[in-house]
Formats: structure tokens, sequence, C-alpha cells
């Protein structure tokens, strides 16, 4: 529509030029409006064009925008890790957080913490008790804090090289439910040293697989 205004005007302009010239020549030459016309038209078409590259651009812009987010999403729910991603075992997770604190080993945990994947060893000592959180993908210390302990329980404690391997539990729980990896905790309920393996089954919903840790069998699986 605005081009169309542009059009008319320049229409006008070129018959008021043509009107005042009239007493010198009142046969004005027809080729002089065309050639305004026609480069009005010129005008025009560029301008179309570079407003349809402009629509192209920001079209595409977009599309590739919701691609990237599609991918972003669709490679991972949050809540669920495949083992193959996990760049560094439960065991050196332990030695880390060892490293760092001289005690006896509590719990172990991997977990999913604010859209983070991290181990969580939980230690103690006669005095203390020890909690750090190290990143799944470089064990680098995502949050630890030390407390006062009077509650030295040995009951609780273990070494992680008495039980199967973290990853060995996990793939037996994954292949019992074969559903997705949610989580798991690894310590002793009622003097058993046993992996709690959390599984999501798609529609079906969430597994807790029971695994005696030191021999890897299942205990039990409860839907």
């Amino acid at each position: 529509m605005e081009n169309r205004y542009k059009l008319a005007s320049v229409l006008m302009s070129a018959s008021l030029v043509m009107a005042a010239c009239g007493g010198a020549d009142e046969n004005p030459d027809s080729a002089d409006v065309d050639e305004v016309v026609e480069e009005n038209e010129e005008f025009t078409s560029t301008e179309e064009s570079a407003e349809e590259s402009t629509e192209e651009s920001t079209e595409e812009s977009t599309e590739e925008s919701t691609e990237e987010s599609s991918g972003q999403s669709s490679g991972s729910t949050g809540d669920t890790i495949a083992p193959e991603d996990i760049n560094h075992d439960a065991e050196e997770a332990v030695d880390a957080a060892s490293e760092n604190f001289d005690g006896e080993l509590v719990e172990v945990e991997l977990d999913d913490e604010d859209n983070q994947w991290i181990y969580k060893v939980d230690m103690e000592s006669e005095s203390e008790e020890y909690e750090v959180k190290l990143s799944v993908d470089d064990l680098s210390v995502v949050e630890e804090q030390t407390e006062s302990d009077d509650d030295f329980d040995t009951d609780e404690h273990f070494s992680y090289g008495d039980a199967v391997p973290a990853e060995e539990a996990v793939q037996t729980a994954m292949d019992e439910t074969n559903g997705e990896l949610e989580g798991w905790t690894l310590d002793r309920d009622d003097g058993q040293l046993q992996y709690e393996v959390d599984m999501k089954n798609g529609d079906n919903g969430d597994s807790d697989v029971t695994i005696n840790a030191e021999n890897g069998e299942i205990v039990e699986t409860d839907d």
C-alpha cells in the first residue's frame, strides 16, 4: 500500500511538471513520464526484494532457534542419565572425598540436584561428620560441609571395596526393568549393605530395585 502511494505521488509530480511546461510544449514527451514510472517501479521492486529477504532471514533464524531448543530438550529428560554420560565412576568419587576427610564411609549416592548430576558422599569420624557433593563430569566439589558429630555408629560404616561396583548394580537394574536411571544410593540397611536403584520406566512409572551390594543379586523390585 505504501508503495502505491509513492507511485501516485511520483505520477502527480510528473503531471505538475508537465502542466508547468505546457505553455512551452503542449505535447510533452511521454517518454519522460515513462522514465519516471520505470525508475519508481525499479525502486519498488528493489524495496520489495529487500523486505522479502529480511522476512526470509527472520524465518530462518526463528526455525534454527526452535531446532536448537528442540535438540537440547530431546537429548535428555533432565531427571534420568545414561551410564555412558557419567565421566567418573563411584569409586573415584569415594577416593576424592577420602582425600578431603579422614573418616569412615556411611553413604554414597548418585543424584540430580538443580539440573546437575552429582555424587554425594557421606563420611564420619569420632568427632565430625562430612558431606561432599562432587560433579560427575570432573569430580569438582559442588558443595561440602563438616559438622560436629557425637553419634559415631560403627554399624553404618562400610568400605566401598566391600560392594560390587555401582556401575554393575545399575546395569542389573536396567536389565531387570528395561528403564532409565534416575539415581542410586549405597548404604547399610539393617546391617545389610545394599543399593537402592531408582529407575524410570516410561509410561509404566518408576521402579525401585534393591540389590544386595555384596553379591550383586536383586533383593526386590518395587513398582
